[in-house]
């Protein structure tokens, strides 16, 4: 295979070529910027969840009060929302 010389030319070309796309690069650039928009939704999830935060781990006065019941022999479970309990949290109770 046989190259000849292309001359200036083409060099010229790329180069005009080259400058335009960098000149229209810095327009875009310097007129666009970045930004994210937060939905309604998003925003009343953020409202949940900070409110979740302050919620403690624990509900201390639920747990003092069943500690008590258990004490004096006055806790009586109930099976049927146990069953739930069990039903629900293994998604026992949804049709497929």
């Amino acid at each position: 295979m046989k190259i000849t010389h292309l001359g200036s030319g083409m060099i010229d070309t790329y180069k005009a070529q080259h400058d335009k796309n960098k000149n229209i690069k810095q327009n875009n650039s310097a007129q666009e910027r970045d930004r994210a928009e937060i939905s309604s939704a998003g925003k009343e999830l953020q409202t949940y969840r900070s409110k979740l935060k302050e919620m403690p781990d624990v509900r201390q006065e639920r747990v003092e009060a069943l500690k008590t019941q258990i004490k004096n022999g006055d806790y009586e479970p109930s099976a049927e929302k146990i069953a739930e309990g069990i039903l629900r949290e293994r998604h026992l109770d949804t049709k497929v």
